[in-house]
């Protein structure tokens, strides 16, 4: 599955009380930048979160607040940061669009790795469903069946999509020594005439990191390699020739005992306004 640089990874949960635990502990950090929650009240905060931050209705049905992408989202922002070493470049709290009550399109995280060897810029996806084909599907289709993946990869949508989004909030992003902040500002005074040069100059990278959390069927091992067989088999022929900079592209797995039992408890942490830990 692994394109180029980067290794697909597999974790196995061992109960999953305490993997909805972490999950909805992470909502509050994927929610607010370090800045925001230095000397803040995480609890009060943490609430706001739900109240303004995300498109959460405390009286919608069960299955509407299923449907939410919260779940995979602060778990992806986790594994980021905690196995990864990952720094948020911006918080995703920041694109919540209060008018239309959602959030932007776009990636589901915006994560930076910058050392001696580069700047590497994490967008990636995340899947959270009973059904791995489903979840692997809706990675790679669109509605009418069309490969759509080689369109998330593409200059298009990663810098008239995404990196113009980032620019109107680029003043919120964590670490202004990095590379891509001294970009963006350059851009948005006028003092770079093409983005995507930039970004190849610069040898920016992009790394598209793609969680999938499902069902696990009777095995771990199993499990995994219906993963592996189901990617290999029906999209080996995708191609990736709409974008220009260097990219990589790689898979977590993560298979649970029940997709749904795991939502269910972080929305009845959230509905019953759960301490945190």
């Amino acid at each position: 599955m692994t394109h180029q640089s980067k290794t697909d990874d597999c974790y196995k949960v061992e109960k999953l009380d305490n993997f909805a635990r972490i999950i909805y502990e992470s909502i509050l950090y994927y929610s607010y930048d370090e800045y925001q929650l230095d000397g803040g009240n995480h609890q009060k905060m943490f609430l706001n979160a739900f109240n303004h931050k995300f498109k959460y209705n405390y009286d919608a049905a069960e299955l509407s607040k299923l449907r939410l992408g919260i779940y995979g989202e602060s778990l992806l922002y986790a594994i980021l940061k905690i196995f990864y070493g990952n720094k948020t470049l911006i918080s995703r709290g920041y694109f919540y669009d209060l008018q239309k009550k959602s959030e932007v399109t776009g990636y589901d995280c915006f994560h930076l790795i910058e050392n001696e060897h580069g700047v590497e810029l994490w967008f990636g996806e995340t899947k959270f469903h009973q059904s791995l084909s489903g979840a692997l599907t809706s990675v790679f289709e669109d509605k009418n069946n069309n490969i759509k993946i080689n369109e998330v990869i593409s200059d298009e949508y990663l810098i008239n999509t995404n990196l113009v989004t980032i620019m109107q909030h680029h003043g919120n992003i964590v670490d202004k020594t990095t590379k891509i902040y001294s970009i963006l500002e350059k851009w948005e005074k006028g003092l770079i005439e093409n983005l995507q040069q930039e970004l190849i100059d610069y040898k920016i990278k992009l790394v598209y990191p793609i969680l999938i959390t499902f069902d696990q069927g009777e095995n771990y091992i199993d499990s995994i390699k219906k993963a592996i067989d189901h990617i290999n088999t029906k999209y080996s022929h995708v191609k990736f020739d709409k974008i220009s900079i260097d990219y990589s592209i790689f898979f977590i797995l993560i298979p649970i005992s029940s997709s749904e039992t795991c939502k269910k408890t972080i929305i009845s942490w959230i509905d019953s306004q759960e301490p945190l830990m």
